[in-house]
């Protein structure tokens, strides 16, 4: 066996075993902010701010001592600012109809960052759309339609967390075209800082304004939740450096679908026939702009 070879079987285990742990962190971390919300009843913006709190504290022990990470960047540059500003307020979207909507809704509408990032990376970075991407983009459009009550005959109230979720869709997607332009000169440990950064200035008042009170079993459900977002998201960095944008999508696209599956099983989420064709389809389109007939690798 040639060297060569044993390389690229080492990078595609390392990332395969990657994104496995980014996928069981970000399905951990959906399924506890439901319970969260539903049945002990903690305020979303309170799980924000330890995710916010916990992920700098994670990210300054893990990467300050290397010297990768430099905060005041966060308030010096524009476009670290714009992407700690969009990046919080994106995920305080996700945070506040995870609850009333359910695990698997709120993370399907939220999983059109996709379709709406290729539609401005095209517009701002003059990326090309292809027949692949495109035909993707129209179908996950027509099921987000389906699934949000967006199109006619759907039988589902487009209501305002429908909104605010897909606002964020649309706000994670400006996050990811402003990264696309940070990574010429940023490190990850910096853009991925920043969002934690401004996750502490929005969440933490907020939350401190609306406490009440929190045992130690909110207190541990928590952390556990914010850890499980900052891992997943690390794992998943890690994940794109050694996976195709084939492979690493593919792994990504699954996130929603267990968090799904796991939300009906767990939470008796209910979908209806339309909302389930809809799903599919968000998924699948989702998958083909993200892939767009690209299969070398690339760095994340």
């Amino acid at each position: 066996m040639s060297t060569h070879t044993s390389e690229l079987q080492y990078h595609s285990r390392h990332g395969t075993i990657a994104m496995l742990v980014s996928l069981t962190c970000f399905t951990g971390n959906a399924l506890l902010l439901k319970v969260l919300s539903s049945s002990r009843h903690v305020d979303p913006w309170m799980s924000l701010a330890f995710r916010a709190v916990l992920g700098l504290l994670v990210t300054v022990v893990l990467f300050a001592p290397a010297g990768s990470l430099e905060l005041r960047r966060s308030f010096q540059s524009w476009l670290l600012a714009s992407r700690g500003i969009l990046g919080a307020i994106g995920t305080a979207a996700y945070y506040v109809t995870i609850g009333p909507l359910g695990a698997g809704k709120a993370t399907l509408i939220g999983n059109t960052w996709t379709v709406f990032a290729a539609i401005m990376a095209a517009f701002v970075l003059h990326e090309r759309l292809g027949l692949v991407k495109l035909g993707g983009i129209l179908l996950a459009l027509f099921g987000l339609g389906l699934l949000t009550g967006m199109a006619p005959g759907t039988l589902t109230q487009f209501g305002q967390y429908e909104i605010i979720a897909l606002v964020g869709a649309v706000l994670a997607a400006a996050v990811v075209v402003v990264i696309r332009q940070l990574t010429r000169t940023e490190t990850s440990a910096t853009i991925f800082a920043s969002q934690c950064v401004y996750g502490v200035l929005l969440a933490v008042p907020i939350a401190w304004m609306n406490f009440t009170s929190l045992n130690w079993t909110d207190v541990a459900l928590l952390s556990a939740a914010a850890m499980c977002a900052t891992f997943g998201q690390l794992a998943m960095t890690e994940g794109f450096r050694y996976l195709s944008v084939a492979a690493g999508g593919a792994f990504q696209v699954t996130v929603p679908v267990i968090i799904t599956i796991c939300s009906i099983s767990l939470f008796a989420e209910t979908f209806t026939t339309p909302q389930v064709i809809g799903s599919i389809l968000v998924l699948w389109g989702s998958f083909q702009t993200v892939v767009g007939g690209r299969t070398r690798k690339t760095a994340a």
